[in-house]
C-alpha cells in the first residue's frame, strides 16, 4: 500500500507561536498558497482518496488540495494532532517552560502523551486497506509519529524533522518513507 502524507501548512496560531493541539486556527495566506502548490505536485500520483484529520486546518488543507485531485475526502479524529489538554491553544513558550518535551510518555493534564497519539495514528495507518494510492493530511506531530514508527527511530531524530511543504511517500510493506520534494 502506498500512502502520500502531508501536514497542514502555516496557520494563524503557528505564526503567533501558539500550540494548537486540538484547538484550531485557519490557514494563513501563505498556508493556502502552499496547499495549492501541494495539490499541484500530487496530481500525477494516481491518488484515489484523501484521509484527513477532522480539525479545521487539515480540513481546509484537504479541500484546497482536492481542487486539483477531485477525489473523496474522509475526515477522522484518529489523524488529529496530539491533545495538549489544558494547554491546547496556549503559547508554545509556556509549554516549553513547564514541561520536558523530550519525554514522549509525558501526559498533558486532560490530554495525551506523544506516545499515546503515536499509537492512535499508527493504528489508523496500519488498518488502512487501500489497493490504490491515498493521501493522508495530518499534523506535524502526527507526521513525526508516523516516521518514528515506520523507521523505528526516536521522535526527536533528525529523520523525523518535517517542513510544511514536504510530501512524503510511505510504502507500508517495505517500511520505507521517501521525501518527495
Amino acid at each position: 500500500m502506498t500512502l502520500f502524507i502531508i501536514r497542514h501548512p502555516e496557520t494563524e496560531c503557528n505564526r503567533k507561536g501558539i500550540t494548537q493541539g486540538h484547538s484550531d486556527s485557519s490557514l494563513t495566506r501563505k498556508g493556502r498558497e502552499i496547499a495549492q502548490i501541494l495539490g499541484g505536485l500530487l496530481t500525477d500520483k494516481n491518488i484515489t482518496k484523501i484521509f484527513s484529520s477532522d480539525l479545521g486546518r487539515c480540513m481546509q488543507t484537504s479541500k484546497i488540495v482536492n481542487q486539483k485531485l477531485n477525489v473523496g475526502i474522509i475526515y477522522t479524529q484518529e489523524l488529529r494532532e496530539q491533545n495538549f489538554g489544558d494547554f491546547n491553544g496556549k503559547p508554545a513558550d509556556i509549554i516549553i517552560r513547564k514541561f520536558d518535551l523530550s519525554d514522549p510518555t509525558l501526559v498533558f493534564p486532560n490530554g495525551e502523551s506523544f506516545n499515546q497519539m503515536k499509537k492512535r495514528v499508527l493504528h489508523f495507518i496500519y488498518q488502512l486497506n487501500q489497493e490504490k494510492p491515498v493521501l493522508i493530511v495530518t499534523h506535524e506531530g502526527c507526521l513525526r509519529a508516523i516516521i518514528s514508527g515506520i523507521l523505528n527511530v526516536d521522535f526527536s531524530s533528525e529523520k523525523c524533522k518535517t517542513e510544511e511543504n514536504q510530501i512524503f511517500m510511505l510504502d507500508i510493506s517495505k517500511r520505507k518513507i521517501i521525501r518527495m520534494n
